[in-house]
């Protein structure tokens, strides 16, 4: 064989032996199969069923329901409105300052026998949406958002006996059950994920985070304070001394559905979450690299959670409106719940 011959094959060796190379990092880093199918599984199921999932709000998704307190002899509908929107206003203040807070990153601390590298992800800008926390905390947001609206405008039309100027939102809002749907279908799911996220915070993420070597400095920040632990708070305050928002236990499999969303999510952005595109999550239990077998245990916890949680919401809320014990012991009932939930300090 001449020389030109053996260059041409060192050359197409060279290129075999460099793909060879790089390909475990790509293979490794993709969801395994069964992973997939799991995961494809809960969600087209939880699609299929959205349908009667939203028709069936129909018997409890009315102003009604959304608009009388929970305590209507101490809080009227007016100030349940005021309340519900300044939560709401304040959860957009917090997401807001967010988004334009610059020089925010995440270095996130892998298990020991991960095969990722532990590089800086910027999180500026609309990077800060992308953590499972700040999708609960804009569905919490808008709930209690549409749930105030309709209820200060309901509160409206009683006190003045006539509907206001703008009719056109009076009719989406009161005479079509749309909306009231949606408030309570976002309630559905920010509830029992926001008691999901602090739960994962305060006993995972946490105790983690200490392993690094900056610490848990930024779930300390203001923001993730806010975040995690307001989230819950606000979301035990409604069902608790608000108001009569269901949590339906029939209407289970949206948690796990808005969870699968979330890891179809996260799988397609971990090449793109660093310049170099190398291979990144957000959270390190989501880490493909340590193998099939943690993948799916991973995740079938995930479901599992997710659906034990909004059980257990769904549990709360029924618990606090037929005990009806009063204001002040269901607001004691409600500081003990959130002392399980939160956490502030290391």
């Amino acid at each position: 064989m001449n020389t030109k011959h053996k260059s041409t094959l060192r050359h197409i060796e060279s290129f075999f032996n460099m793909n060879v190379a790089n390909s475990p990092k790509c293979s490794t880093t993709s969801p395994p199969l069964e992973a997939v199918l799991l995961t494809s599984t809960i969600l087209f199921y939880g699609l299929w069923s959205f349908p009667r999932i939203f028709n069936g709000l129909e018997s409890v998704a009315t102003v009604e329901i959304i608009s009388t307190p929970l305590f209507d002899d101490v809080i009227s509908k007016r100030t349940l409105a005021y309340i519900r929107l300044a939560i709401s206003t304040l959860f957009l203040t917090v997401t807001i300052y967010r988004w334009n807070k610059m020089g925010h990153s995440l270095t996130v601390q892998y298990l020991k026998h991960s095969k990722l590298k532990r590089l800086a992800i910027n999180l500026d800008g609309i990077r800060s949406q992308i953590m499972f926390t700040q999708w609960s905390f804009n569905a919490l947001t808008m709930s209690f958002f549409l749930n105030g609206i309709i209820t200060l405008t309901v509160a409206h039309q009683e006190e003045t006996g006539h509907k206001t100027g703008y009719s056109h939102i009076i009719d989406s809002l009161l005479l079509d059950k749309t909306w009231p749907r949606i408030a309570i279908l976002l309630f559905e799911i920010a509830g029992p994920t926001s008691m999901l996220v602090s739960t994962v915070t305060k006993y995972a993420l946490w105790p983690q985070a200490m392993k690094g070597p900056r610490g848990s400095v930024n779930l300390r920040k203001p923001v993730s304070l806010l975040q995690h632990n307001a989230n819950i708070i606000a979301s035990l305050l409604e069902v608790g001394v608000l108001g009569r928002i269901p949590v339906r236990l029939e209407d289970f499999i949206i948690a796990p559905t808005f969870g699968t969303i979330y890891v179809f999510f996260t799988w397609a952005l971990k090449d793109r979450l660093v310049e170099t595109k190398e291979p990144q999550f957000v959270y390190f239990f989501f880490d493909t690299t340590l193998g099939k077998k943690w993948t799916i245990t991973v995740l079938l916890v995930l479901l599992t959670l997710l659906m034990v949680f909004y059980l257990a919401f769904a549990f709360i809320d029924d618990c606090l409106i037929w005990l009806d014990c009063g204001i002040v012991t269901n607001t004691i009932m409600v500081i003990g719940l959130a002392a399980f939930f939160c956490r502030f300090r290391d």
